[in-house]
């Protein structure tokens, strides 16, 4: 990590090693001692250095406008705030809790006590010279990007895009009444000197998650944020439809029982599914443990690591709904399950719980890795699990750990959790997470009160308002502004842009235009299929025995194959076919048009021919220009890891080594009989594992073979009994070659199903992608799809970052294999926080006959929202041009809390002419 002294002067630091996906982290914190009651409100943002500001330079900075930068810093060459992420990051959705992380950090800064957003850096934030919130009142993402054309400015001046879970309560009254801790400009400084240990354990991530406080087991509970974010079952969310909730109380206390859960699963025809669970109380002690029958076909036990066998499953009758109602009964109503990311174990039972622990994310590392359970163990427990010697995991002896861990961490609490283990667990010291910060002696007061956000603005000296129509949020009235129209709003900010330097802008027009509709479910719907046509193709004609499946194998060389249809109502037979991504539909066309089947048929790929695809090349040319796109190609048609070839390849040929021994039989026995030994030998590796009865017949073979060899030749024998003794060798050491031969091909018919089946599982990893584009220039991001244990099981595509215009050209003009397989790439349509097309919102097949019964009445509602759209766009652009440059913007499409589709969420720091011209690379995301 590195930052600037308080004379700006850069300091390296051992943790310039641990922040290297960032260029710098924090700004300074202001030298201790620098006087603060006599700074303007205005100002209070936009710090200056000097230690002592003179009555003259205080004059300056209001006449400049308030909050803006005095021209003396930008003589002095001080930097633009700028925001950045890892590439990997965007795919992930911002919540409400993130964006307040944000919001304090840039208004209050280090002054304030307050720590970096724990999901994006904000660079320079002392020159932040203000920070504004727009919101999209009735907008979520799906409207965003099907009307994307309209938006003009909001896709070309914010380069920062995200998704957003919406927020179920008033999201401005939760921005203002937000807690922020160690706030008191007075004494900022002196209580987070007295905060921070010694040795910089306050930067470390588990302390920055935790505290330095001892707490109960409260404390270390997933919020529901949390856990929507890492992917757990809550109730009413997509994916967890079916889903049965426990009888759990809404709150539990730090005296309830916590229970270890861990589960093992097998692959069948539709993913990941149950095959066993265990439950232990707080003792310890195992309450369940349960064999299940998966429902669908198993097509590997997976038995390496679940421990599962065929023989085990074969009697057992017992249901997933079985064992969800027995672990119903067990539980009681306060219980806290304790697991190791949990998550999994959740989703396979296809159970809800609202209380959880998880140890993966107790012991935390930083950017979302994790520590495996066999790590923590053997570090923490000082306990052995999953061991080589063992079948497969335990997972009664998974759950105990789990437990065993939170246990202790609950008990030890962060602070000695982390100067214990540091070394052993993290990799280093506790220094390595500290900035170098200025430490001069002063005497402070030790106040660690907690305000709320608003209040903490006012104590600072800074002005909020809230500029929209009259709502009930805990903002003063006083600043608070009610308007009717957007037009109203946007004068009434124009007008007041000086006074204030944290400002809550609302239009909301769209969502008063919403309220008029005759049906909005209908909208919904309307714009769910809009989005859904982009990503469908029509293939055909087709053989007449052509199925569902082989029209999926044959266009999943293109991209992820979301739905077949077979449409045989037709003469010949066709295939309506829907992928995940746009990119997937754009390269059927492009590479699939006129292809050749082995029966002859020449198949033509076209997309729908409707009123709404008319513009689509403009919107696809739109999409590939958009700067989240910038720099990324698509890339589709993977397969497996190629070291599971290399493996297959390497056990198949232990059996060309076992083929060389029959030379024997033709060089001659004296010859071969010595070197025989070495050749199988090479094979010895290959067939130990399985096949180390094999070794020691062969051997024994080889010894007897040698003293019968002597004996022939020894003095004293007639030569035709010495003929017979040698041919009598001969016949017993090439049966044993037979045997030898037979049992190596078995061994690698077992390698090859085994590597088959790894192959089907394995899916892709970064690493390999790395290493295969690398060749054409440095790769600086990889998003890979998020696995499901649903329908996907295998990840055939990937999005990569490189690091110029140049590389992508190289790369999308060479013809690209992976693991001897041609790969089919193109330049990136989808932006990365976007993981489907189809799925922004849902619409039913009912739905859809519905749509095309009312088509011309929905044509003309579309008309009309994209009319609002225009003008919302012009409006934001117009509040854009206003803001003072180095100010934080946000716009927010929040979105709704139902099936209608999450929110939108866009960042971008303004930037002046000059700013552009000096810092243009800053401005971009870095991977």
């Amino acid at each position: 990590m590195s930052s600037l002294s308080h004379n700006n002067e850069p300091t390296n630091t051992a943790a310039d090693v641990h922040e290297n996906l960032f260029s710098e982290l924090q700004p300074s914190y202001i030298q201790p001692g620098s006087p603060r009651k006599h700074m303007e409100p205005q100002v209070c943002l936009k710090r200056k250095r000097e230690p002592s500001p003179t009555p003259e330079s205080s004059k300056t900075v209001k006449e400049t406008g308030g909050n803006r930068v005095p021209e003396s810093e930008h003589r002095s060459g001080s930097r633009p705030p700028r925001l950045s992420l890892p590439f990997d990051r965007l795919q992930e959705p911002v919540t409400l809790k993130d964006l307040t992380e944000l919001l304090q950090f840039a208004a209050l800064g280090n002054t304030g006590g307050l720590k970096q957003p724990s999901w994006c850096r904000l660079h320079h934030q002392k020159n932040v010279s203000g920070v504004s919130v727009i919101l999209l009142e009735g907008l979520s993402q799906a409207h965003f990007y099907r009307h994307y054309l309209h938006f003009k400015h909001l896709r070309t001046k914010y380069t920062s895009r995200h998704s957003y879970t919406p927020s179920p309560g008033n999201m401005i009254s939760e921005i203002f009444s937000s807690e922020v801790v160690n706030n008191s400009p007075a004494d900022a400084l002196g209580d987070q000197k007295s905060a921070q240990p010694e040795g910089g354990l306050q930067w470390h991530p588990v302390i920055r998650k935790f505290g330095l406080e001892t707490r109960g087991l409260t404390g270390y509970l997933l919020t529901q944020e949390e856990m929507i974010k890492k992917h757990f079952p809550v109730r009413g969310m997509p994916g967890s439809e079916g889903f049965v909730c426990t009888d759990s109380d809404d709150c539990v206390t730090d005296s309830s029982p916590l229970y270890g859960l861990d589960c093992e699963m097998c692959l069948t025809e539709c993913g990941n599914e149950l095959t066993r669970i265990s439950l232990v109380d707080s003792r310890g002690s195992c309450v369940l443990d349960e064999l299940v029958k998966p429902p669908n076909r198993i097509l590997h036990y997976l038995t390496q690591f679940s421990g599962i066998t065929r023989a085990m499953l074969q009697p057992i009758t017992t249901t997933l709904r079985e064992v969800q109602s027995k672990l119903k009964k067990v539980l009681p109503r306060d219980a806290v399950l304790v697991g190791h990311s949990l998550e999994n174990d959740l989703v396979a039972l296809n159970l809800i719980h609202p209380h959880v622990i998880d140890t993966s994310l107790l012991y935390r590392r930083e950017f979302g890795r994790r520590f495996k359970l066999k790590v923590l163990a053997e570090t923490v427990l000082k306990k052995q699990i999953q061991t080589e010697e063992r079948k497969g995991h335990d997972p009664t002896e998974d759950a105990q750990a789990a437990l065993e861990l939170a246990q202790y961490f609950i008990h030890t609490g962060p602070r000695q959790v982390v100067e214990l283990y540091c070394e052993e667990l993290w990799g280093g010291s506790p220094t390595m997470y500290q900035p170098p910060v200025n430490r001069a002696t002063s005497t402070h007061n030790n106040n660690n009160s907690s305000l709320r956000f608003a209040e903490a603005l006012k104590s600072s000296g800074q002005s909020a308002v809230f500029i929209g129509k009259r709502a009930d949020n805990t903002l003063d009235l006083a600043n608070q502004q009610w308007h009717s129209s957007d037009r109203e709003v946007l004068s009434s900010f124009k007008r007041g842009l000086d006074s204030h330097s944290f400002s809550v802008v609302q239009l909301s027009s769209f969502s008063d235009h919403l309220k008029a509709m005759i049906s909005t479910d209908q909208h919904y719907h309307t714009m769910s299929q809009r989005l859904r046509e982009m990503c469908v193709v029509f293939a055909g004609p087709l053989p007449s025995d052509y199925t569902e499946r082989a029209v999926r194998r044959l266009f999943s060389s293109c991209g992820t194959v979301r739905a077949v249809r077979l449409l045989n109502t037709t003469q010949r037979v066709h295939a309506e076919v829907e992928f995940e991504l746009l990119e997937g539909a754009v390269l059927a066309v492009e590479m699939l048009n006129g292809t050749l089947l082995h029966s002859g048929h020449i198949v033509k790929v076209q997309r729908p021919v409707k009123e709404s695809m008319l513009d689509l090349d403009v919107f696809l040319s739109s999409l590939q220009d958009d700067p989240l796109n910038a720099n990324v190609i698509y890339a589709a048609g993977l397969k497996a890891n190629a070291k599971t070839a290399q493996f297959a390849a390497k056990v198949n040929g232990t059996g060309l080594n076992a083929n060389a021994a029959a030379e024997v039989n033709e060089t001659g026995l004296n010859a071969n009989i010595a070197a025989l030994p070495a050749k199988v030998n090479r094979a010895r590796l290959h067939a130990k594992a399985n096949h180390s009865g094999l070794l020691e017949k062969v051997n024994g073979t080889f010894l007897n073979a040698k003293a019968k060899l002597a004996e022939a030749n020894g003095p004293g024998l007639h030569a035709k009994a010495k003929f017979a003794k040698l041919a009598e060798l001969s016949v017993e050491v090439n049966g044993t070659l037979l045997q030898v031969k037979t049992m190596l091909a078995e061994i690698a018919a077992e390698a090859n199903v085994g590597a088959r089946l790894h192959a089907k599982t394995a899916g892709l990893c970064e690493e390999d992608l790395r290493e295969a584009f690398g060749q054409y220039g440095t790769v600086q991001g990889v998003i890979l799809p998020a696995k499901h244990s649903g329908k996907q099981k295998r990840r055939r595509h990937a999005f990569l970052k490189y690091d110029s215009p140049d590389t992508v050209d190289a790369v999308l003009s060479s013809p690209v294999e992976l693991w001897d397989r041609k790969v089919s790439t193109r330049r990136a349509l989808t932006p990365p926080h976007l993981c489907s097309w189809v799925t922004m919102t849902t619409t039913t097949g009912s739905d859809r006959e519905t749509l095309d019964e009312s088509s011309q009445e929905t044509g003309r509602e579309e008309q009309e929202v994209a009319c609002v759209m225009r003008k919302l766009d012009r409006r934001v652009g117009k509040l854009f041009r206003s803001l003072p440059d180095n100010t934080l913007s946000i716009v927010l499409l929040p979105g709704h809390n139902s099936s209608h589709g999450d929110g939108l969420c866009f960042l971008e720091v303004k930037q002046g002419s000059a700013a552009l011209s000096d810092h243009a690379p800053d401005l971009m995301l870095p991977a």
